[in-house]
């Protein structure tokens, strides 16, 4: 099918970087705004937006049938879901299809089981994949702690509690010895139904000290599966990514092909089609474990497109198209290093505390060859309360993993955001530590190395004066069409 025009049924950087890919290919771009983001870049950049009221989420993004409805208002022949938010819910995948447009992600099956960790894990158990020793636990087994503790006892301690269908770290608990795990079961189990609406749970032995190695897969409704290689997104804080980069330091190509047709094992497995990444633990002897898939574009895919030179949204809109899959053997060779830093209006110190707040000045530095900034604010925009205070992703790529470390230590000094707290003297820090320099890190690095903030600055200038300030700079910017802070046009 001919694709004319897209609904992105997301906000921020990835509804931005989005309609550069479609208006690259001469594609319309649709997008649906909250009460919060009428004014955001995404709106100003789409050829088409639709309110759809409401500010938190649940009150916009999350509802299924605002969003069918303004596809219909624009007649539009696609949704592009993102990440996060809708985009591995089955009910917009069926809505779509009910109204004869077209969801760029995959099919039913691969969403249905690879949205569960119990049936996923069950699944590539069967077809091979390496999985981590565990058990599955339902309310009526905790009815029997004794057994438990005996299951338990099999596997070793330490392990790891997991929720079935939890994500982003909640509804997970370490536990070390048989003291506290009957306790951190049910409070897991609680968790889980609070969060999920589902109580399932899942044991399994946790892997010391490893490495968080994710494969990006593609496939195609020809039956073509293929993979780009590996990224390692071991730098972690609350067990939300951080840094991320591409190929992972000290990898060998044997562990990359080995890791690499694993990858391909599970995405067959459920005939999967679009763009997908397939996650595993590598333990300290290069023993990998399967630990999820997730059926949708990564926040991280930047550094996979920066090291191989490619478009993943632009494949994923070619492939929803009807369109075999590009991708040759040339693109995946390695063709140098990218790293990711995501930059978040938050408080290191504080326990990662988000900060919202008004952008009182937001520059970025100039892209090129070697740096690219996905963002979705600008000065003066809003970190609100009701979404992720993620400000924007600087990826850096060079010849060298220390070259691309060398751009990125730069684009951060080169980075200026007043109004909130942010991460940017917390990333300096990892990026100049003799660890992250060598390469030597796990999942482990944050807990270990002393980062937090060790040259911490904040934002102490007097804010209504910077207010004041950056308010009559930007009517000059509205005058005469250049931001007097980088002297770029606008």
């Amino acid at each position: 099918m001919k694709i004319s025009r897209v609904l992105i049924a997301n906000r921020g950087e990835i509804a931005v970087r989005i309609i550069k890919s479609l208006r690259e290919n001469n594609i319309e771009s649709v997008v649906v705004v909250s009460d919060v983001d009428k004014n955001s870049m995404a709106a100003k950049l789409a050829d088409y937006v639709y309110e759809i009221g409401g500010q938190s989420a649940a009150e916009s993004y999350l509802v299924v049938d605002k969003i069918i409805e303004a596809c219909k208002h624009y007649e539009v022949d696609a949704v592009h879901p993102g990440y996060g938010f809708l985009s591995e819910k089955l009910e917009l995948l069926e809505e779509c299809s009910k109204n004869n447009i077209k969801f760029i992600g995959p099919k039913k099956e691969a969403i249905e089981v690879m949205g569960d960790k119990i049936l996923s894990k069950s699944k590539m158990a069967a077809v091979g994949v390496p999985t981590i020793p565990g058990f599955i636990i339902e309310s009526k087994d905790l009815l029997d702690p004794e057994e438990l503790l005996q299951k338990v006892a099999v596997i070793k301690y330490p392990v790891m509690i997991k929720a079935s269908a939890g994500g982003g770290g909640k509804g997970m608990r370490r536990v070390d010895s048989e003291d506290s795990f009957i306790e951190s079961c049910m409070s897991c189990q609680r968790e889980a139904m609070s969060s999920f609406s589902d109580d399932r749970i899942f044991v399994e032995k946790f892997i010391e000290n490893p490495r968080h190695i994710e494969f990006q897969v593609f496939g195609d409704d020809f039956g073509n599966i293929e993979h780009i290689n590996e990224r390692d997104c071991s730098i972690q804080r609350r067990n939300q990514k951080v840094i991320e980069e591409c190929p992972s330091p000290r990898f060998s190509e044997d562990l990359r092909a080995e890791m690499g047709n694993m990858a391909i094992k599970c995405a067959k497995s459920v005939d999967y089609v679009n763009a997908g990444t397939v996650e595993f633990i590598v333990s300290e002897k290069n023993e990998f474990f399967f630990l999820e898939m997730n059926t949708r574009l990564q926040v991280e895919h930047p550094v996979t497109e920066m090291t191989h030179k490619v478009d993943l949204v632009k494949e994923q809109i070619l492939v929803a198209g009807g369109f075999e899959l590009s991708f040759c053997a040339e693109d995946k060779v390695i063709k140098g290093h990218s790293i990711e830093c995501r930059v978040y209006a938050e408080e290191p110190l504080n326990n990662y505390a988000p900060s919202a707040g008004k952008l009182l000045r937001c520059t970025f530095p100039q892209e090129s060859e070697n740096v690219r900034i996905d963002t979705g604010v600008r000065s003066l925009d809003e970190i609100s309360i009701y979404y992720d205070p993620m400000i924007c992703k600087i990826i850096t790529t060079g010849n060298t993993r220390k070259d691309a470390i060398a751009y990125m230590i730069n684009a951060i000094k080169d980075t200026t955001i007043f109004g909130v707290e942010t991460n940017l003297s917390f990333l300096l820090d990892i990026l100049t530590e003799d660890k992250f320099i060598a390469g030597e890190y796990n999942t482990k690095y944050l807990e270990d190395t002393d980062i937090v903030a060790r040259n911490k600055k904040t934002n102490s200038f007097n804010k209504e004066v910077l207010e004041a300030l950056v308010n009559f700079d930007l009517e000059l910017t509205h005058h005469q069409g250049v931001d007097p802070f980088v002297g770029q046009e606008i």
